[in-house]
């Protein structure tokens, strides 16, 4: 049986960088499959570290700086990271990803990134994220479906 985890990640003291956070929370409240645990595992790397070990299949939420518009959604495979090199992608990726560059070969998984607008001290989502945030709920939905369904 798999053990899927969908673990929203970052720090929601700073701005967007905690969208991983909230998305995991929302969608979280719509899971109708009792395979998918979600999670939220905010910066506490030995915290995250150990639910990852725990899992057959790992779904990351994070903001990611991809060069995109504010609210693009990417998708990264946990195989691509870099274990020698940070991804410059994330306020997150120097131990937690190295770790999972790791184990790449056995933690499979995907990053899912939303690209921030905003990350300075302070509570809640930019106003840019706010006036996005179905459409990018709506996104990461289907991507973890998808997601999903390639493993099933």
């Amino acid at each position: 049986m798999e053990n899927i985890i969908v673990l929203g990640i970052g720090n929601r003291l700073m701005m967007d960088d905690g969208v991983g956070i909230y998305l995991a929370e929302e969608i979280a409240l719509q899971n109708k499959n009792s395979t998918i645990q979600y999670i939220i595992g905010e910066s506490d790397v030995e915290y995250c570290i150990g639910l990852i070990e725990k899992a057959t299949f790992v779904i990351l939420l994070d903001a990611i700086f991809s060069g995109c518009d504010p609210g693009d959604v990417t998708v990264y495979p946990l195989e691509s990271l870099n274990g020698f090199h940070t991804l410059d992608i994330s306020p997150h990726n120097l131990h937690l990803f190295q770790i999972l560059h790791l184990s790449k070969d056995r933690i499979k998984g995907y990053i899912i990134g939303v690209e921030p607008y905003e990350i300075k001290f302070n509570i809640g989502l930019s106003e840019k994220l706010e006036q996005q945030w179905g459409i990018i709920i709506k996104n990461v939905e289907n991507i973890i479906d998808k997601l999903i369904e390639s493993i099933s």
